[in-house]
């Protein structure tokens, strides 16, 4: 195939949507992107962010935008491969792959056209093929054509003859949907997506179609026999694991922000502590000379990954600088905090209000999964992830964007309170012994710890004000956000929720979410959203949903009250319980603001 440009996505979601290992359904063709190893990158597309880098033991990241380069536009930015490689002709039905002599690349349209004998779109010039509409995957991110040939034959693939899909069109499901092959084999699709598809399915072939063609896995598939067929746009097909960090100017230590303000193609160069001392003897680094240059070694070798970290934790330098909203009243900080008033009558149960008028945030794509949604958390990278490169690289992609939030603290004494109360212990007792039996039905995926009842009252409550902002500041409630700062550990007890608005385009940064922050409109915002909380259409199923008897991970929560779009959650919707806010039809024992908003 031609190596130009067949189509074009957002910077932005070629880390939350479109990353290595997903399927892009283009206008003319299905593509799956390649990993990492594989794309164009240029230096003038470097992102740095720290403490990003720390974390993750990378040198840089790279945007995936496309660069400038003499005076035209670099096309093909990231490369992908055609996927998946099975094609359907809409006219005589064809089903069939590049190499057996029945598909044809038109290089100016850049589609695949069918070129089976009799078939009658070759006479009106050309039929364009469709991509097959089913895949295979297993948990451990593996993918693969959905085996044709194999499925129809029983598990044989000795017969080379045709193969033809088409659709009864009786029932409108799945059972319509059969595979005919010239030899005179015939079977329903169905057989693959019900009961016995672990029978009807081969077991994972552990191929990598992102990393090359015919590219797979050297190690042994712990899910070879969980293969499973879905829908090529299937929303399960790829969850990207995301981290990300603020650019938090205070948080840095005095060495990370000299060594930031210097040239960083310079000191990518540095390849020890001897070469560093004689480049700052000559002047290069005046900003580095007041420093111990062994500290600043080990410094430069942290910033790329090379040493070991004693400290990776991304929300506690944040939630410092929200802490201390002085240190950063500069509008020339990239992040520009405003303390407000907390509510009247709510100084019990909220320490501050700040308001983040300018914000920076740098999202690193470091993984994905599939079939199931990755483990909760932002702290580390879970196991068993689907990697994005053949061999580990220095950098990752990223993206930069910018913003406005308003930061929410609770109150530590009075979150301590509640956490102690009889009732509030039994609820997280009953969702964290759910949430460990949904981990132990997902084997091979390492389990992580419930976060607690604290998490469950701050999610609540980033859930029930993101839904109430998109009604009062304009933003849609995709377009707002929730980066959750929990923690019960004595050293580094935190209890608050940051809002904002992270757009790469031009929505993300007009105020309108920020101004209701303001002493003068805050209180009605958290009013309204607590009262919207306290009252669901569902009810009273949906406040009398609990956990240990409907065997879910969340208690009180549903699409009609306190559920958000999964762009504005971090956890996939997990982990919620709009009693823990409220009073409801079913109980006000564990209600933070029990009273207040009634």
């Amino acid at each position: 195939m031609s190596s130009r440009a067949i189509g074009d996505v957002r910077p932005s979601q070629v880390v939350t949507t479109f990353g290595p290992g997903a399927i892009v359904d283009l206008q003319t063709l299905s593509v799956i992107v390649a990993g990492i190893d594989n794309w164009i990158v240029d230096d003038d597309d470097a992102l740095h962010e720290p403490r990003l880098q720390r974390a993750l033991r990378v040198e840089r990241f790279f945007s995936a935008k496309p660069t400038e380069r003499s005076g035209f536009t670099k096309q093909g930015t990231i490369p992908t491969y055609l996927f998946p490689r099975y094609q359907v002709c809409p006219v005589c039905q064809t089903l069939s792959k590049p190499g057996e002599g029945l598909l044809k690349y038109e290089e100016k349209w850049s589609e695949l056209l069918c070129a089976a004998p009799g078939c009658k779109g070759r006479g009106k010039g050309r039929a364009s093929t469709l991509p097959a509409p089913f895949i295979v995957a297993c948990p451990s991110g593996h993918l693969d054509d959905f085996p044709w040939r194999w499925y129809v034959h029983q598990g044989s693939e000795v017969c080379t003859k045709r193969l033809s899909l088409y659709s009864a069109a009786q029932t409108g499901t799945v059972a319509d949907i059969r595979i005919k092959c010239e030899c005179g084999a015939t079977r329903s699709a169905s057989e693959a997506f019900g009961e016995g598809r672990a029978a009807a399915l081969r077991p994972c072939t552990r191929l990598r179609p992102w990393l090359g063609v015919g590219e797979q896995d050297p190690t042994p598939c712990p899910h070879s026999a969980e293969t499973r067929a879905m829908q090529r746009g299937a929303t399960n097909g790829w969850f990207p694991v995301v981290r990300s960090a603020l650019a938090v100017r205070e948080a840095a230590t005095p060495i990370g922000i000299a060594i930031a303000a210097c040239n960083a193609k310079q000191i990518e160069k540095i390849d020890s502590v001897e070469t560093l001392r004689t480049l700052v003897a000559l002047g290069m680094f005046p900003s580095l000379s007041e420093f111990p240059l062994d500290d600043v070694w080990t410094t430069i070798l942290q910033l790329r990954g090379d040493a070991e970290l004693q400290d990776i934790d991304l929300r506690w330098p944040e939630w410092l600088a929200f802490g201390d909203p002085a240190g950063a009243s500069r509008e020339s900080y990239e992040l520009f905090l405003e303390s407000a008033a907390v509510p009247w009558g709510l100084n019990g149960l909220l320490h501050r209000v700040v308001l983040a008028r300018k914000l920076l945030e740098v999202r690193a794509l470091v993984g994905f999964t599939r079939i199931d949604a990755p483990p909760a958390g932002d702290v580390g990278l879970p196991a068993g992830l689907a990697p994005i490169f053949r061999t580990r690289q220095n950098w990752l992609p990223a993206v930069e964007v910018r913003g406005e939030g308003i930061f929410v603290e609770l109150l530590e004494s009075a979150v301590a309170e509640w956490e102690a109360r009889p009732a509030v212990v039994a609820r997280a007792n009953a969702m964290a012994e759910m949430f460990a039996q949904w981990q132990a039905e997902r084997e091979g995926v390492p389990p992580v710890a419930f976060p607690g009842a604290r998490y469950v009252l701050l999610h609540s409550l980033a859930h029930a004000l993101i839904r109430q902002l998109s009604l009062d500041c304009g933003y849609s409630a995709s377009s707002v956000r929730e980066r959750i700062y929990s923690s019960v550990d004595p050293a580094r007890r935190m209890a608050g929720v940051l809002l904002y608005t992270a757009s790469a385009d031009s929505e993300g940064s007009l105020g309108g979410l920020v101004d209701l922050g303001s002493p003068s409109r805050f209180p009605d915002l958290l009013r309204n959203a607590l009262l919207s909380a306290a009252r669901c259409s569902s009810d009273p199923l949906c406040a009398d949903h609990q956990p240990d008897v409907h065997a879910t991970i969340n208690a009180a929560a549903c699409h009609a009250c306190i559920l958000a779009s999964e762009t504005s959650c971090e956890v996939f919707n997990r982990f919620l319980d709009r009693n823990t806010l409220v009073a409801t039809m079913a109980t006000d024992q564990i209600a933070f603001f029990k009273g207040w908003a009634e």
